[in-house]
């Protein structure tokens, strides 16, 4: 009952459009004073969330985010995706994903991708001809990458969440990641080649272009690899590579000459607002989930799941379909936080690999920001590009339907996930 209320008053509160931080705060202290807990404890479960080592990465991989926009390391990617798969048939509609894949390497948000790669690859579709709808759609799509390819925040709190490793979960979005930008890609062509999509004719490769614009850029390229080497390799912690990801992006500021004091506090300033909203969202999320905890909802829902099934890819189907309508009306982190230690008996009880299934949940909330009615990806889009939201929706649906095709590879074709964590990190 209690849990049931906590929920009930969440999701009453979200309708009333109170904000997501508020209303888990809310709706986490309504249950406590029904169910006669200590609100007392709601503090300690909120510092104790939050101080692990792990979570200082957390604003470090959102300040090289904020950096690499503030820098005009986008413009620098953007160039040299076009250089590279421009010629195409599509064009920019696949350099708007191959720039995406890059930029995910480095900012590992959704967010931060949408709202600034997806600027520069609007102006420059829009500039070549391209339709406002079909360039907003393939780039709200692509922004699913962000958090899928390593260094990801969202799988950083999903390992601290579900007592996994970092290193193992951001190694384990790398296929994944592959997989989904190919099959966006292969949706743009088969959409532009059968005639379903008119766009302007592709640019001529030039050998001499990807050289100039890969040495222009090369600096900024190899920013991902640096990340991902040191956490393989045991040289760094997620948190130093954080770390080492802010500091290489102050350097690149120095070398492009485009670091001044006003874009670096700009950086600051967002890096700060953005991070204590996620970490309040965390330590406040921590509390709602030891109270349903508590309550015994885990193990309720854990022994209803197996009372219906105990085979793992029909526990699967399950786990997808709630996942997907709870990423459609709710945020990616709260849904994750409070879906999380909820499933996990179950998921555990049938022998899911919680790092596959780690990928599974993130991709799922995922494919919810760009899912009507609150899919924070399609308002960012409308903002961003000026496009109805209702052309927005309906350019969206072949790419929401190859997002679905490629969650169903990832989820019952687990070594996409787990053979290079097995193979790198073993």
């Amino acid at each position: 009952m209690i849990s049931a209320l906590i929920l009930g008053s969440f999701l009453a509160l979200m309708l009333l459009r109170v904000p997501v931080a508020i209303s888990i705060t809310l709706a986490t202290m309504i249950g406590m004073v029904v169910g006669g807990y200590d609100l007392l404890s709601i503090p300690q479960f909120m510092a104790a969330s939050v101080k692990s080592t792990v979570m200082l990465a957390v604003p470090f991989f959102i300040l090289a985010a904020n950096l690499m926009n503030a820098l005009g390391v986008t413009q620098r990617i953007f160039d040299f995706a076009a250089a590279l798969v421009g010629f195409i048939r599509g064009g920019l509609a696949h350099v708007n994903v191959v720039a995406s894949m890059i930029f995910a390497g480095i900012s590992g948000a959704a967010v931060a991708d949408a709202a600034g790669l997806g600027t520069i690859e609007i102006r420059a579709m829009r500039n070549a001809g391209y339709r406002l709808d079909f360039a907003a759609a393939v780039t709200v799509a692509s922004s699913t990458l962000g958090p899928i390819i390593p260094p990801s925040v969202m799988m950083l709190i999903y390992a601290v969440t579900a007592n996994v490793s970092p290193a193992d979960m951001f190694v384990a979005g790398l296929l994944p990641g592959v997989l989904i930008g190919a099959v966006l890609m292969a949706t743009v062509y088969i959409r532009v080649t059968t005639g379903r999509q008119p766009c302007p004719p592709p640019v001529p490769f030039s050998f001499r272009r990807l050289f100039a614009t890969a040495g222009h850029g090369i600096l900024s390229l190899v920013t991902p690899l640096i990340i991902l080497w040191g956490m393989v390799s045991g040289t760094v912690t997620p948190t130093e590579a954080g770390a080492v990801a802010v500091f290489y992006g102050l350097l690149l500021g120095l070398a492009y000459r485009t670091l001044t004091w006003r874009e670096l506090r700009k950086a600051l300033y967002e890096t700060v607002k953005t991070s204590s909203l996620i970490l309040y969202i965390i330590a406040v999320s921590s509390a709602m989930s030891w109270v349903l905890v508590a309550e015994g909802t885990a193990h309720d829902v854990a022994e209803w799941l197996r009372a219906v099934t105990d085979n793992p890819y029909v526990m699967l189907v399950i786990a997808n379909v709630f996942l997907l309508v709870l990423g459609a009306i709710l945020e990616t982190l709260p849904a994750m936080l409070i879906a999380v230690p909820v499933m996990l008996p179950a998921v555990d009880a049938v022998g899911i690999d919680r790092v596959h299934f780690g990928v599974i949940v993130i991709f799922n909330l995922l494919i919810g920001i760009i899912t009507p009615p609150m899919g924070i990806g399609l308002y960012i889009m409308v903002a961003v590009s000026r496009v109805r939201l209702g052309d927005l929706i309906r350019a969206s649906v072949p790419y929401m339907l190859t997002l679905l095709a490629a969650l169903l590879a990832i989820t019952f074709f687990p070594p996409l996930t787990l053979y290079l964590p097995s193979l790198l990190l073993r």
